[in-house]
């Protein structure tokens, strides 16, 4: 229509024109607002949906939160578990190397109060047998004079 000549129309041409034009403008109009009003449908529905999404990340990502810290727990009191073991092993055997260290003490002790005692024997028995040694002697000097004699 743009090619048309406005010059050379009629009235009632031109009048049709004109109310032609102002439909289609009012129906642009229309358009226009029927547009809109789906980009907001469009838009409220992404944030819904953006919502939705953004909830069950949070829920999701709570689930795993609580997931991690229950197996960390787990962990933990099997670590503690381990460690009370290890001591009271690492107790035990300090208790039993104490208890072998004390009775090895008691025998050196007692064995260094029986060395006084035996070193005391061994006087008197070396005093004994020095005695039997000089009777023996004494003897066999009598046997030999007795012989000489």
């Amino acid at each position: 229509m743009a090619d048309v000549n406005l010059k050379k129309l009629s009235r009632a041409e031109l009048l049709e024109m004109m109310i032609s034009f102002s439909e289609e403008a009012e129906l642009a109009k229309y358009h226009e607002i029927e547009l809109k009003k789906e980009l907001e449908r469009e838009k409220l529905e992404l944030q819904q949906q953006m919502a939705n999404e953004r909830a069950q990340m949070l829920k999701t990502f709570d689930e795993e939160k609580a997931e991690m810290r229950e197996k960390f727990a787990q962990q933990k009191a099997e670590m503690q578990e381990k460690f009370d073991k290890d001591i009271n092993g690492l107790k035990a055997r300090h208790e039993r190397e104490m208890k072998a260290k004390d009775e090895e003490v008691d025998r050196k002790l007692a064995a260094i109060e029986k060395s006084g005692t035996l070193a005391e024997a061994v006087i008197n028995i070396t005093g004994l047998m020095e005695k039997a040694q000089e009777s023996i002697d004494l003897f066999t000097n009598k046997m030999r004079e007795r012989e000489d004699g």
